[in-house]
Parts: structure tokens; sequence; C-alpha cells
């Protein structure tokens, strides 16, 4: 949702802002993330989903294929849930600073 107007449609792709706001013309691409700074989330949750995938081998002892089953679709859905969970947060934060700046 835009956080100007609380519009949907904040995303154009499944990790990537849409241009602008449909309805107030907000612009989203100024407060794009880039990947340098999305990398302390990335990292540390790559080595919990490896931890994740280990704990699970060693408790059900699967065959590999039910492993290539489970985990590209798993990981997929938890990293870009946490990039637009990430990219929302920093949106937030950066519109609520600029109209606090304008504020004040």
């Amino acid at each position: 949702m835009c956080p100007r107007c609380g519009a949907p449609g904040l995303f154009a792709a499944p990790a990537a802002f849409a241009p602008r706001c449909r309805l107030c013309g907000c612009d989203f691409v100024a407060h794009e993330l880039g990947a340098r700074l999305l990398y302390p989330l990335i990292v540390p949750l790559i080595f919990g989903l490896i931890a994740l995938a280990v704990a699970f081998d060693d408790a059900v002892r699967p065959p590999l294929w039910v492993h290539a089953l489970i985990w590209p679709p798993f990981v997929a859905l938890v990293i870009l849930g946490a990039l637009r969970l990430a990219k929302v947060a920093w949106l937030k934060a950066r519109t609520d600073k600029l109209q606090l700046d304008k504020e004040g």
C-alpha cells in the first residue's frame, strides 16, 4: 500500500517496487534499496535456512528428491517474503522521516 494515500500496488514484481503510485504519483523508485543494504538481511537468513535443511534431514531422513521438491520453493518464498518486508519497513521509515523533516 502506498504510504501517502494507502492505494494498493506498491510492488510491480515479487520484490521490486512499482515506479510510482497509480493514484497519487508517489515515487517509489527513489526509495528502492540497493543490494548492498539487503546483504545483512539475506546472508543470516540463508545460513538459517541451511541449518533448517540440515536439521530436517537429520530428523526425517527423506530421500534426495524430497529435498529437491521441498526446499527450492520454500527458500524462494522465505527470501521474497523477507525482501518485501524489509523494503516496506525501509519505505515506511524513509517516508516518516521525510514527513518529519517537512514538519520540523
